[in-house]
C-alpha cells in the first residue's frame, strides 16, 4: 500500500472498474493521530474515485488500484457513517 494526501494505491483481487466511487477506511498509526483513546478515534474514512487499475503480473491474481481521494471524514464523522 502507498498512501499520500491525495490518494492511495493498493493491491486487491477484487475487480474495481476505473471511475467507480469507493469508500476507504484506514486505521491511522499513532505517529499520525498522536495519543488517542480507543480504536474508533484512529479510523479515518475517505471517499475516492478509482483512477487506474493495472495487472500486477501474469502469475499474480491481484490488481494494482489507484484511488484519488475526493473527501475525507475524520474519526467522529466516520463512526456516524458506520452506524
Amino acid at each position: 500500500m502507498n498512501i499520500c494526501s491525495h490518494g492511495v494505491y493498493f493491491a486487491t483481487e477484487q475487480k474495481l472498474p476505473k471511475g467507480v466511487l469507493i469508500q476507504v477506511h484506514l486505521k491511522m498509526p499513532r505517529e499520525v493521530v498522536g495519543d488517542v483513546v480507543g480504536d474508533e478515534a484512529t479510523e479515518w474514512c475517505f471517499t475516492g474515485r478509482v483512477a487506474h487499475v493495472e495487472s500486477l503480473g501474469p502469475t499474480n491474481n491481484k490488481l494494482g488500484v489507484g484511488v484519488h481521494f475526493l473527501t475525507t471524514k475524520f474519526p467522529a464523522q466516520c463512526s456516524r457513517l458506520a452506524g
